[in-house]
C-alpha cells in the first residue's frame, strides 16, 4: 500500500481526532474560564454617595448606563446623593447594561408646633412631645408676659427635620411703672413685682404698724416710677404679732 493510500484511508480518524480535541479544549476553556474572557465584562462600581451627574460619568467611561429608580427619605445622606444600586459595586457586568440607583430626598420632615405664647415648660413638653428637642433658650425684652414663648427657629406651623428647636422667650418690658403694692401681703406682693422682671427684697419690718402681720406698709422705690426691668425693689412690711422676717 503506497503512503498516499494510507493517508487517504486515515484521514477519516485523524479529522475525527482533531475534532475530539478541539471539542475538548473548549469545554475545559468554557469550565475554566466561564467568562470566556470577554472584552466586553465590566466591574460594576460603588456609586453610593456620588452625586447623579457623577456617577453617570463614572459609568459612560465603562460603557454602562445609568437609570433613576426614585428616592427616599435618608436621615444620613444629603438630598440627591445615591444611597442605593442594582447592581451593586463589584457585581461583574457587560458594556452597555444598565445600573440602577435610588437617591436621597434628605431628612424625613414632620410639623414643628407653634408654641408662640406658650410658657417655657408648655413649650418644651409641645416640643418633646412632637419629637424635637429644645436648643438654645434666650431673652428679649417684650410686652409680653415674662417667660412666654415669643419665637422659635424652626418656626411653628411650618415643617422641619426632627432636631433641636430654639425659643425666644421675653424677658419683659425694658423698663417698668412700679405697681403699687402697699397694703398687700408680702406673698401677693412679691409675685407681682417679680412677674415684671423686678427683683424683691425685705427692707424690714415696722413695728408702730396696725396693718396684719406681713402686710407691705411701703417700698422702695415708690409706687408710679419708671425703672428698668430687673430692678430691685424693698418692702417693708408690718411686724404685727408673730411675724417671720422674709
Amino acid at each position: 500500500m503506497s503512503f498516499r493510500t494510507g493517508m487517504r484511508h486515515a484521514m477519516p480518524y485523524l479529522v475525527a481526532a482533531a475534532l475530539g480535541f478541539a471539542s475538548a479544549y473548549v469545554v475545559i476553556a468554557v469550565a475554566v474560564f466561564p467568562g470566556g474572557g470577554s472584552h466586553d465584562d465590566v466591574t460594576v462600581p460603588s456609586l453610593t454617595g456620588m452625586t447623579v451627574d457623577d456617577a453617570t460619568r463614572r459609568l459612560a467611561k465603562l460603557g454602562l448606563r445609568l437609570t433613576q429608580g426614585g428616592a427616599r427619605p435618608s436621615a444620613g445622606a444629603p438630598a440627591g446623593s445615591i444611597i442605593e444600586q442594582s447592581p451593586l459595586g463589584g457585581t461583574i457586568s457587560h458594556a452597555g447594561e444598565t445600573v440602577t440607583i435610588t437617591t436621597s430626598s434628605g431628612q424625613r420632615e414632620q410639623a414643628v408646633p407653634d408654641t408662640k405664647g406658650m410658657s417655657r415648660r408648655d413649650a418644651e413638653q409641645a416640643l418633646e412631645d412632637a419629637g424635637f428637642s429644645v436648643g438654645t433658650v434666650t431673652q428679649q425684652p417684650s410686652d409680653s408676659p415674662r417667660g412666654t414663648v415669643l419665637s422659635s427657629n424652626p418656626a411653628g406651623g411650618g415643617k422641619a427635620p426632627a432636631g433641636p428647636v430654639a425659643l425666644v422667650l421675653s424677658g419683659g418690658p425694658a423698663s417698668v411703672v412700679l405697681p403699687n403694692v402697699v397694703g398687700r401681703s408680702y406673698a401677693d406682693a412679691r409675685s407681682a413685682l417679680e412677674q415684671l422682671g423686678l427683683v424683691v427684697s425685705g427692707s424690714g419690718l415696722d413695728s408702730a404698724s396696725t396693718a396684719p402681720a406681713g402686710t407691705v406698709v411701703s417700698m422702695n422705690p415708690s409706687a408710679g416710677r419708671t425703672v428698668p426691668s430687673g430692678s430691685g425693689v424693698g418692702l417693708r412690711l408690718s411686724a404685727g404679732i408673730g411675724i417671720v422676717n422674709p
